[in-house]
């Protein structure tokens, strides 16, 4: 048990498109380890402040919201109100006890005993949600940038088609993570590249981290992607666009097939000399410095 006296609570970060989702889903195969949809509400918890009463009430609300990004609420597959009865129970009320209190129910509405989170913009806060929850373990996924990048363009939540733009926010998205990861007392970094080509070697060591028994089910995840696939619905954002459900399935097809190789060096490929030499050039020092080829 680790000094907490709670299990370690894995929660995978990183650079949008570094291969976090295939984590989440190895996962969330093994037996006793349950990993939802990407709940985008925990990030918010460090900023929200009031009296007892109001802090109840605006977790409930906002893990409710079901707007993007916000809330992923409807992916969840939970009952809005035996989550507010379930909420209302935890006494004394701390922010940290009702994320524990969600977290323990969707493990248990999947028949298992401990969870965790996967939602990539967490990277942005994890000395002050690891100082909310002293058990989070965090797994930082790395992919190269242009790779990453190349994905990266095809989604709707892109932030720009701009190679030059998007390697700069990998470079961001990066740094932050490990400036972070130093920072705090559980940190494992892995390389999107080595999950694909020895998620056997990987994933022994993530559950050696994370305390958990290492089940050879995270090996074939792929029932587990197509049942993730399946819960997505579409989902307002905040703006009042709507993004449909295609738009988010469309992005995690490759969670139903084994491990894809072919993807790994997809830019020498794919991505032009142009693209290349910016996505580069805004990576910086931290494409040689992790091994990156050019």
């Amino acid at each position: 048990m680790s000094r907490t006296a709670l299990p370690p609570f894995p929660i995978v970060v990183g650079c949008p498109r570094s291969g976090t989702s295939l984590l989440a889903v190895m996962l969330d195969s093994h037996p006793g380890l349950a990993i939802p949809p990407e709940t985008a509400f925990l990030k918010y918890l460090p900023g929200i402040s009031g009296d007892v009463e109001s802090l109840r009430r605006r977790f409930v609300e906002l893990v409710t919201a079901d707007r993007t990004p916000l809330s992923n609420w409807s992916d969840f597959g939970l009952d809005r109100e035996a989550f507010e009865a379930r909420i209302a129970a935890v006494a004394p009320f701390t922010l940290a006890g009702a994320a524990r209190a969600f977290y323990a129910m969707y493990a248990e509405a999947q028949g298992k005993h401990r969870s965790g989170e996967k939602t990539p913009d967490n990277i942005f806060v994890m000395r002050e949600l690891a100082a909310l929850m002293p058990e989070i373990h965090y797994l930082h996924v790395i992919r190269d940038p242009r790779d990453t990048v190349l994905s990266w363009r095809k989604t709707w939540f892109a932030p720009s088609q701009d190679c030059a733009a998007l390697g700069a926010a990998w470079q961001q998205h990066v740094a932050i993570g490990r400036t972070a990861g130093a920072a705090v007392a559980h940190y494992h970094e892995l390389r999107y590249e080595d999950l694909v080509l020895h998620p056997e070697v990987e994933l022994p060591r993530i559950c050696a981290f994370l305390e958990l028994e290492y089940s050879p089910r995270m090996l074939d995840f792929t029932a587990q992607g197509a049942a993730r696939i399946a819960r997505l619905k579409g989902r307002r954002h905040v703006s009042g666009r709507m993004v449909e459900r295609e738009d988010r399935t469309r992005i995690h097809e490759r969670l139903v097939l084994p491990p894809q190789r072919d993807r790994i060096g997809v830019w020498r490929r794919e991505m032009s000399a142009a693209d290349r030499a910016a996505v580069e050039l805004a990576a910086g020092p931290l494409l040689a410095s992790l091994g990156y080829s050019r």
